[in-house]
């Protein structure tokens, strides 16, 4: 009776589920619940970096963003302050009244309508905005010149990716449309495509 007491007293699955013991064999189903496991980590791997970089490139965009709003705000401060001293302006240079004009246009540029149309499109096909970037090289090249504004977001698919651009007014084009490197899904349905638009330089 006393040589029973051990056997009763470990169960057998605890032996099966011991790797590195002392023992004879692995159960072959313990050796299939530590692939399994292997499987799950190599999958959910490529969504946490795929994650990580959209947040990196969010992060970017709203950086860009609000260091535009604040050289705004600096450029209306000194324009009130060179006012409120009242004293006689210098004459302006060539290349200082070239600087102003750029100037007053990226002021004039109607930044947060622009946005706002960007956020509105992708709203109304629930498209999942990727990346937001306007070509401010054009910006102050010529009197009515305007950057071009290119967008760029994971859409359900080619039908969703079309009326996503065509959301964005008469001008827009669809770039591309390609393949989620890792494809998600939400609320609204599956994600599998990414699809790029741009409005042309002009007046928005």
């Amino acid at each position: 009776m006393s040589r029973m007491w051990p056997t009763l007293s470990r169960p057998r699955w605890a032996d099966e589920l011991d790797f590195v013991g002392p023992r004879v064999r692995t159960a072959a189903w313990a050796w299939a619940l530590l692939l399994a496991g292997l499987v799950a980590v190599a999958t959910v791997l490529p969504l946490v970096s795929q994650a990580d970089a959209d947040l990196l490139e969010a992060q970017t965009t709203l950086k860009r963003l609000q260091r535009a709003a604040h050289q705004q705000r600096l450029a209306s401060t000194a324009s009130r302050a060179a006012q409120a001293e009242g004293g006689a302006a210098a004459a302006l240079t060539p290349e200082s009244a070239r600087r102003a004009a750029q100037l007053a246009q990226w002021l004039a540029y109607p930044w947060m309508a622009v946005i706002g149309q960007a956020e509105s499109a992708a709203h109304s096909e629930q498209a999942v905005m990727l990346s937001f970037n306007l070509d401010l090289a054009t910006l102050g090249s010529a009197p009515d010149a305007w950057p071009a504004a290119h967008v760029s977001a994971a859409v359900r698919d080619d039908a969703s990716a079309l009326r996503w651009a065509q959301a964005h007014g008469a001008h827009a084009q669809l770039l591309s449309r390609e393949r989620l490197a890792v494809p998600f899904d939400s609320a609204a349905g599956a994600y599998d495509g990414r699809a790029e638009a741009m409005w042309p330089g002009g007046a928005p």
